[in-house]
């Protein structure tokens, strides 16, 4: 299992966990983007962007799925790795759950695949994306998701984005409510995760909250995800 995970900002802060992306893919790695957390008049602009965050990368190919119904496994196999967008988290969870594509996340990565995931893309990895609410400025559930289950690719571990430290009281109370860990990632945070190994890439630390302790992981540390 190999995930890359960033908690949102400016993507030129991102330069280190692109050059670990690089590294873990073939010399002409294609590369599926799933745009569909973020609004979607923005879904056929996206893939420009994407091309243009991803410049460091000479990917042979990139298309954009903006219709999960339409992926099959024949298809998915065909590419190296999905990055799959920010925006809004129960919108993505909403699409996600609509078709097949839980199924085949899980079998693309179980089959060496990699999956990078920013910010929303980023939180339906983890068990539960309740964390998608916290802080001033959290994600609304307008598309009315009534399961809160993420993806399940780490376990229960949650994941949440655009981490601060007042959030804190908020993070334990949910650890204490619901027995899920989370890490939390910084603006700026990036992690690479390989069969539970987290290790941080990048400036920006991250925080892992257990029932136990609350515990900062900075730039090159190790965390096993247990």
């Amino acid at each position: 299992m190999k995930l890359i995970m960033t908690g949102g900002g400016d993507s030129r802060h991102f330069s280190e966990i692109d050059k670990k992306f690089i590294k873990l893919l073939s010399k002409s790695p294609t590369l599926l983007f799933i745009p569909l957390a973020g609004s979607k008049r923005s879904w056929k602009n996206s893939l420009a962007r994407i091309k243009e965050t991803f410049s460091t990368i000479h990917f042979d190919n990139i298309e954009s799925c903006s219709n999960l119904h339409d992926l099959t496994w024949e298809y998915l196999k065909g590419f190296d790795a999905i990055y799959i967008d920010g925006g809004n988290t129960f919108q993505l969870i909403d699409f996600i759950r609509d078709t097949h594509a839980f199924e085949l996340l899980h079998r693309f990565i179980h089959k060496g695949g990699v999956i990078n995931g920013d910010s929303a893309g980023a939180i339906v990895l983890g068990s539960h994306i309740e964390t998608a609410h916290f802080g001033l400025h959290g994600d609304q559930n307008k598309a009315g998701v009534i399961s809160y289950q993420g993806l399940n690719l780490l376990g229960n571990w949650a994941i949440h984005c655009h981490y601060k430290k007042s959030e804190n009281k908020e993070i334990k109370k949910f650890v204490k409510d619901f027995g899920f860990p989370v890490l939390a990632l910084h603006d700026e945070s990036s992690v690479y995760i390989k069969n539970r190994r987290l290790k941080v890439i990048g400036k920006k630390s991250v925080t892992v909250f257990t029932e136990k302790e609350v515990r900062v992981i900075k730039n090159e540390e190790s965390f096993l995800l247990s």
